[in-house]
Parts: structure tokens; sequence; C-alpha cells
């Protein structure tokens, strides 16, 4: 069983990161957990405006409107009956975000995504985006769509996709703790590239290998008390990752990223970042939970 004591909340009140706010308190109330938010008011550069600007006042202004609309946000996790703190600090967003992460020592991030309709016009650069490849802890990624679905403990189906790779365990410890707070079914998915084997069907034998690699990674003492359903199959993906999603009417969505290393995951294009960006339901990402205490232990032999 997985133990979330304190949830990160970034947010910059627009429709998406309400939504992840909403599921953060739905997450927080079921797990015990305290919510923190922090809202980034970003510097502002006059010599950007052709017009006189006192950045005194502007900053004043934005600082008093975002106090406003987290005493709201208070308010909710006040009715949820959950623990809430806040932080309004000044600076670039990616900094602070990662400052917070610290200062809360944050178990999960909460985080709405931005982007237009279409994978194309995601817009690239954001902080979401840039989340994805640096964020040591899971991620839980929730779109502005109305596709989004319900939140722990009102979960019922979840999707699990892994390609075996390093990561896989600790998405799985995950996916199994969300599952029995919430009496969840599970499908857990391997996607064979299809431009690994092409465009020829899998054989059978392939097929029921992969099957039985599947089954070994269901922890013997979830059997008893949740269904699992494994399923194989042949294709681009991300692009299949997504279409089983919305057949399945998948509640959440749990996958691990792998890649360089905390501070450079190698995300852009993948597969990971390409499901995030079309999903119609939260997507949580799990780090190499070994990388993350390599990464620690080298820093503290430095220091």
């Amino acid at each position: 069983m997985i133990r979330i004591k304190n949830i990160l909340c970034p947010v910059d009140f627009f429709p998406a990161s309400l939504r992840a706010y909403e599921y953060a308190l739905k997450l927080a109330s079921n797990y015990d957990a305290d919510v923190h938010v922090v809202h980034v008011v970003s510097p502002l550069f006059p010599a950007a405006y052709d017009f006189p600007l006192n950045v005194s006042e502007y900053t004043g202004a934005v600082q008093k409107q975002a106090r406003s609309e987290l005493i709201k946000l208070a308010k909710k996790a006040k009715q949820a009956r959950v623990r809430f703190h806040s932080e309004l600090p000044n600076g670039g967003i990616d900094d602070e975000i990662h400052k917070a992460l610290k200062r809360t020592a944050a178990d999960l991030v909460v985080m709405g995504t931005h982007g237009r309709r279409g994978f194309e016009r995601w817009i690239l650069g954001s902080e979401a985006d840039r989340l994805l490849r640096s964020c040591p802890v899971p991620l839980l990624t929730i779109g502005a769509g109305k596709g989004v679905r319900t939140a722990p403990p009102s979960i019922k189906r979840i999707l699990v996709t892994t390609d075996f790779s390093p990561g896989t365990s600790e998405a799985l410890k995950y996916a199994f703790s969300i599952a029995q707070e919430s009496q969840a079914r599970i499908t857990l998915l391997h996607v064979v590239d299809q431009m690994t084997v092409g465009a020829v069907a899998l054989a059978p034998a392939t097929v029921d290998a992969v099957r039985r690699q599947l089954e070994k990674l269901v922890p013997a003492e979830a059997r008893p008390w949740c269904e699992v359903k494994t399923r194989v199959e042949n294709g681009v993906p991300y692009q299949t990752i997504l279409e089983i999603q919305g057949s399945e009417k998948a509640d959440l969505l749990v996958m691990n990223v792998h890649g360089k290393g905390l501070l450079d995951r190698a995300l852009l294009g993948s597969t990971a970042e390409r499901v995030v960006r079309g999903a119609v339901c939260p997507v949580l990402l799990i780090p190499p939970a070994v990388k993350a205490q390599k990464g620690a232990a080298s820093k503290r032999k430095t220091t």
C-alpha cells in the first residue's frame, strides 16, 4: 500500500488547474493527505511593453486577485474536510514549483494541462510539459476537457500500460493501491510497437508469451480482491493506448516514465507525453524510484 501524505497542486486558476484541484481534494480526502496549493506570480519586464507600466502596482493587483482566488479554494478544502496550505511566490514558474516540491515534501503532484485541440497544437514548453520531464515524484495530469471522469474512491476502471522497463513495479504499486481503495478493476496492457514487428499480425505464441509476462507482474496478494485483465496489442503505442483507454472507458491511466535522469528525462515526443496530450482521463506518471534514490545518494556524497 502506498502512502500519500502531501499533495502539491500548482494552479493558475484556469479550468484545467481548477479541475486538477478538485481531483486533488478527492485524493486527499481518500488518503487523509494535506493539499498544498501554489500559484506563482511571474516577474514582469516593463521593457517588453510599448507603454509605461508600474510594475509594483501591477504585481500588487495580481497578488490581490490571486489571494482572493486562493480563499475560494481554501473554502472548498474546508467543505471537503481536507487540510489546506497555500503559497503565493514570485519568480519563475519552473523554479518555484520545484522549490515547493521540496518545502512541502510532496508525495504526489496533481497538475492541469493546457492545449488546443489536436496533438500537434499542444503548447510545447508549457509548465506542465517541462514538469513531465523533471518531476521526481508521481505526477497526475488532468486535462480541461469534459471527458475527465471520477476520482478515488469512485474509480472503477484503471488502465496500466507497461513496456516492461524499469519502473514498471512502481507504477503497479500505485495502480493496485488505488484499485484497492476504490475496488476498481485493472487492465494491464502491453503494446508491441508496430515499427518493430511491422504490420503483420502477432503470432499466437508471441501473444501468449507476452501475456504470461504480464500475469507475472500481478501481485499474488492482489488476486483475491482485484479483477485483472491482460491485453497484448500490436500498433503505434501511444495511439493504441489512447484507443483502448477510450474503448475501456478507463477512469485512470497509469504508466511509468523513464529516461536519462530526473532532470534530463527525454520525454519530448515520447509515448508518455503523447498519451498525456490525448487522454480524456487523468494520467498518472510514475518516475523510476531507483533512479531517484541513486540521485539523492549521489547528492549526499557531494555535500
